[in-house]
C-alpha cells in the first residue's frame, strides 16, 4: 500500500451553466474539508492559484463543487456540495481564487409560510393521521431537494394526530429523525439519517504502512473517549468511516467521528477523531 501513497491528486469538477476541470497537473490547488456528525453542512474552501480571467468570471455563486483527492492510484470524492463566494486576490506574483463551497444543500433558512404557494421556500404541509415517519422525511426531503444518500430508522414511529410542517422546514426535518431515534449529518456532500452509533465500513486498515503519522492520541470527554489520529490524505476517511486501525496506542475498529482533510503548502493530510 505504501508504494500507493505517491503522485498527490487534487481534481474540481464545476458544473452550472459553466462545466470544468482543474487538476494539481496543471494548477496549485489548496483546500480545507473538515466533517463531523452533526446536521448543519460543514463550508469547504478550495484555493485554486493563477486562474485565467475568464475561468474566474464563469465560477459562480449557485455552481455545484465536486472536489476529489488523493494519489494517482488511488483517489475519491472528498465532498460535493453548492458554491456560495468566490473571491480572488493578489499574493506577490500569484492570483488566488478561494471558492467557498457549503456541503450538501443548506437549507438552513427556509421556512413554511403559505399552503398555497408551490415554491421551495414558502411550502405547507399537513400530513394525515397516522402518517408513518419515514413518509414525512422523504416528504421534506423532497421538497428541500436535499440529496438522501442513506436512511435506516431505529423505529419508524407514526403521528396519531398527523403532523404539520410549520416554520423552518429543516428544523422539522431534524424534529422527526430526532423522534425515530435517529440522527442525521452529511457524508462527502450526502444526507445521511441513521442511529449516531452505526457507521460505514471502509473495509480499510490504518497503519504506518498505509499513511498512519505517529501514534494516535488518546482523549477522553463527557460523552464519550476515543484517538486523536493523523495520517497522510486519506480519502476513504469521513463523518462515521469504520475503519481498523493498528498502532502503538489505538488497535481495533473505530468510528470517525469529526476530523478534517487539508491540503496547503507541503501539507497532505487527514487529521481524524475516532471513538
Amino acid at each position: 500500500m505504501t508504494s500507493q501513497l505517491f503522485g498527490r491528486v487534487i481534481k474540481v469538477h464545476i458544473e452550472g451553466d459553466y462545466k470544468a476541470d482543474f487538476s494539481n497537473e496543471d494548477l496549485h490547488i489548496e483546500f480545507e474539508v473538515p466533517f463531523d456528525d452533526d446536521p448543519v453542512p460543514n463550508q469547504i474552501t478550495v484555493s485554486i492559484f493563477n486562474l485565467s480571467s475568464a475561468s474566474i468570471n464563469h465560477i459562480k455563486k449557485g455552481n455545484t463543487l465536486i472536489l476529489q483527492a488523493g494519489y494517482k492510484s488511488d483517489y475519491g470524492i472528498l465532498s460535493q456540495g453548492k458554491i456560495s463566494s468566490v473571491l480572488t486576490k493578489h499574493d506577490g506574483v500569484d492570483k488566488i481564487t478561494t471558492i467557498y463551497m457549503t456541503e450538501g444543500q443548506d437549507y438552513s433558512g427556509v421556512k413554511v409560510t403559505a399552503a398555497t404557494s408551490t415554491s421551495k421556500t414558502s411550502l405547507e404541509i399537513a400530513f394525515a393521521k397516522g402518517t408513518k415517519a419515514d413518509a414525512i422525511i422523504k416528504r421534506l426531503v423532497s421538497a428541500l431537494g436535499i440529496r438522501l444518500g442513506e436512511m435506516k430508522l431505529p423505529k419508524n414511529i407514526s403521528y396519531p394526530s398527523g403532523y404539520t410542517v410549520t416554520g423552518n422546514i429543516l428544523n422539522n426535518l431534524e424534529e422527526v429523525v430526532k423522534d425515530c431515534g435517529a440522527s442525521m449529518y452529511y457524508r462527502k456532500g450526502t444526507l445521511i439519517i441513521r442511529s449516531i452509533k452505526e457507521g460505514t465500513d471502509e473495509r480499510f486498515t490504518l497503519e504506518e504502512a498505509t499513511g498512519l503519522i505517529g501514534s494516535p492520541d488518546p482523549f477522553e470527554e463527557d460523552d464519550y473517549k476515543g484517538y486523536t489520529v493523523n495520517s497522510l490524505l486519506q480519502h476513504r476517511i469521513s463523518t462515521a468511516s469504520i475503519i481498523e486501525i493498528k498502532s502503538q496506542t489505538a488497535n481495533g475498529s473505530y468510528r470517525a467521528k469529526k476530523g478534517k482533510h487539508v491540503a496547503s503548502g507541503s501539507d497532505f493530510k487527514t487529521d481524524v477523531t475516532v471513538i
